[in-house]
């Protein structure tokens, strides 16, 4: 298993976020697992997560891990491709689906940001800004393309938010007032 995985392909984006398929990934964070333990974790027939399985499986996202003998039959055990999988952003503007999936975390930021007292003057601007400063972060660690364990990776991304601010977009923090 990988340490981190980036996801360009839009349709593998909506693949990893169908609910049942998602829960499945969230299930695999913490060890591999057999098709009937997701089936009974997830009170879901064992077609249903099979068929889930191989969808996830054909997009690279989970893989078989190894196979154990159970009976007369083999039982298949299925882990993460990567512990970590990181979605680009450049997929939300090639699908619509997912562009609106992106207004609503926009969306839910601009609310958060408004619980915290914080006001955005030119909410356009700010997503403009907050386009590229995302955009930089994640070239550059295409560019280190080195594994990285999830705090690290948080850390260093937000590191280099910050530096691409300062450097490149100055301006950006006149977007807001401390209501």
């Amino acid at each position: 298993m990988k340490d981190m995985e980036i996801i360009e392909n839009p349709i593998a984006i909506k693949v990893a976020m169908e609910s049942t398929r998602n829960a499945i990934l969230q299930l695999l964070k913490f060890r591999e697992m057999s098709i009937s333990e997701l089936s009974l974790l997830l009170k879901k027939d064992k077609s249903n997560i099979h068929r889930h399985i191989k969808k996830l499986e054909y997009y690279g996202l989970v893989e078989m891990v190894k196979k154990e003998r159970k009976g007369k039959n083999y039982e298949a055990y299925y882990g993460r491709a990567a512990k970590i999988f990181i979605i680009s952003t450049d997929s939300f503007f090639k699908d619509s689906y997912l562009k609106s999936m992106k207004e609503r975390k926009e969306s839910k930021l601009f609310d958060i940001l408004l619980e915290m007292g914080f006001r955005i003057k030119d909410r356009n601007l700010f997503e403009n800004y907050f386009y590229m400063i995302n955009k930089f972060a994640f070239e550059k660690l295409l560019e280190y393309n080195k594994d990285l364990d999830f705090n690290t990776l948080r850390e260093i991304y937000a590191l280099l938010s910050i530096i691409y601010v300062k450097n490149e977009l100055p301006e950006f923090f006149k977007l807001f007032e401390l209501s």
